[in-house]
């Protein structure tokens, strides 16, 4: 099985592109690109038995996200993860991922298990050059719903990697609301800007909601950011995941998390779901899970959507101070908040 990238992430940021970019430079830190090429191919010989030989493509939000060719002709992903890094939660992906890729799930399997090189921790696994579903597409919406479905059971009876798993990064931890420590410290939630206090308010009552209604003995596993930028399809079918993440929690939880940007691109911020978007992705859902949730269920659903738009908007709140925040996701909290947490299909 091997690892597929959205066709935008290969155009996003290429080999070309002069000087390190924001998230490199914040993971590795200052360096030149050559220099930055170096260390990874080092590890690469060192880790994978074979250099770098081309870098195809460079990306990540996040992560460093290098895509090369060693000089094997082996395609490869090459990730550096931002610290601080749970290396237990990367290796029980891992560990999921290979039991996906076993039973034929589209997911890569990791060529190596977390390492540490030169005071940062990298993984590896194979690459292909996809491009990922059209999210607002039905077709491409029921797609997506049909994998998160599928790979929730297929996990579903794997007790030690649902055990193991955790609550998740930052966007998934909604428990001691309204606010998670951000998985980045450009932005500060640590103070309410004035004249957002209904946003306060509006991400403590989304997190009420899912605790008052989640059922806590029927936990499962499932990726923590699922969305179409993070898939690839060909010919109809889901033919590649990746990003992987897990998050132990209901699977009404999870659905709810995903229905709420399932539609998002790998490149941008846009693509965060309206009340009605959640709903018909909840719909299909349903269709394929082969059951619907039941009506607590669609409770916990449409709170952990209404939740994952309050955490988007007061991500923006925190980039107001540096001048790039986006208004409309601010305003779709603010203007669809009680639509979102009423929602019911």
């Amino acid at each position: 099985m091997l690892r597929l990238v959205a066709a935008a992430d290969a155009s996003d940021a290429s080999s070309a592109t002069p000087g390190l970019t924001d998230t490199e430079r914040a993971v590795y830190g200052p360096a030149s690109v050559e220099e930055l090429r170096e260390f990874l191919s080092v590890w690469a010989g060192d880790r994978l038995g074979s250099p770098i030989a081309e870098v195809l493509f460079r990306a990540g939000r996040i992560d460093v996200v290098w895509g090369v060719e060693l000089a094997d002709g082996r395609a490869v992903v090459i990730k550096i993860h931002r610290s601080p890094v749970d290396t237990d939660a990367l290796k029980v992906t891992h560990e999921a991922q290979r039991v996906l890729a076993a039973a034929g799930f589209p997911s890569a399997a990791p060529l190596i298990e977390p390492d540490q090189h030169g005071g940062h921790v990298l993984t590896a696994e194979p690459l292909i050059v996809g491009r990922a579903p059209d999210g607002p597409d039905p077709a491409s919406r029921l797609l997506l719903a049909d994998g998160m479905a599928g790979h929730i059971h297929l996990l579903r009876d794997q007790v030690s990697i649902i055990r193991r798993a955790g609550p998740g990064p930052s966007w998934c931890r909604y428990q001691n609301g309204p606010w998670p420590i951000p998985h980045d410290t450009l932005v500060d939630f640590g103070a309410t800007r004035p004249g957002y206090e209904w946003l306060d308010d509006f991400g403590q009552r989304g997190a009420d909601q899912i605790l008052h209604n989640r059922d806590a003995n029927r936990v499962v596993v499932g990726h923590a950011d699922w969305y179409a930028g993070n898939t690839a399809a060909a010919r109809g079918q889901l033919v590649g995941t990746f990003d992987w993440e897990l998050l132990a929690e209901t699977e009404a939880v999870i659905a709810g998390f995903a229905a709420s940007c399932y539609a998002s691109s790998s490149t941008g911020s846009g693509g965060l779901s309206s009340p009605h978007e959640v709903a018909a992705f909840m719909r299909d859902y349903d269709i394929a899970r082969g059951h619907p949730l039941s009506p607590r269920e669609q409770r916990t659903a449409a709170a952990a959507a209404a939740w994952i738009a309050a955490f988007n908007a007061r991500w923006q709140v925190g980039l107001i101070p540096h001048g790039i925040s986006d208004e409309a996701t601010i305003a779709r909290a603010r203007d669809l908040g009680e639509e979102f947490l009423a929602l019911a299909w």
